[in-house]
């Protein structure tokens, strides 16, 4: 019988740690659902609009979940669009970027080194902005990510920017912080 209580307790403890684990990363998904269509029309990906804002949400197959949670929270927050642009959502595991082409933006989930070159490249290649979930991986090469702590504030790889043909209007580049070399400024 003890064991069967050891066994509860072990239960017991791993929803408690999953339950205060999901809350942080369900509201870094608000901000960023919040923020995501805001970065395309603060840049010169505004230009490449047609009809409707593309954003593109990569991921590996273990993270469908967390992306698809994404994907309904910028619905939650844009259901009329923004700025009469319909907002159009895609999402791909990073075996199958080309989902992404005509993107003005590609949201990144963490993922293998392998896959975030090919995917820096091919955003590279048709000049679309990149944003991560993870600010280490500006160091990659990655466009924008936040840091999250008493406000939120944009982390920019200016470098990157420029090497992808993208500008970002003066009012954003303000308020951020700037990624230079290794280092957040």
């Amino acid at each position: 019988m003890p064991k069967n209580v050891f066994y509860l307790f072990i239960l017991l403890l791993f929803f408690q740690t999953t339950h205060l684990h999901a809350s942080p990363e369900n509201d870094t998904l608000d901000i960023f659902a919040k923020i995501l269509p805001r970065f395309v029309l603060m840049s010169t990906q505004k230009e490449k609009i047609k009809s409707d804002i593309e954003l593109c949400v990569l991921h590996d197959t273990l993270d469908e979940r967390i992306a698809l949670s994404l994907i309904d929270k910028v619905k939650t927050s844009y259901p009329e669009g923004m700025k009469n642009y319909q907002i159009k959502l895609l999402h791909s595991t990073y075996e199958d970027i080309s989902v992404c082409k005509n993107a003005q933006l590609i949201f990144m989930f963490n993922t293998h080194e392998e896959n975030i070159q090919n995917t820096l490249q091919f955003s590279k290649a048709h000049t679309i902005l990149t944003i991560s979930y993870d600010n280490h991986l500006l160091e990659n090469g990655v466009n924008i990510s936040l840091f999250l702590g008493r406000k939120v504030t944009p982390y920019i790889n200016v470098l990157s920017l420029k090497e992808n043909a993208i500008q970002l209007e003066n009012i954003l580049l303000r308020i951020s912080k700037i990624y230079v070399s290794g280092t957040k400024k």
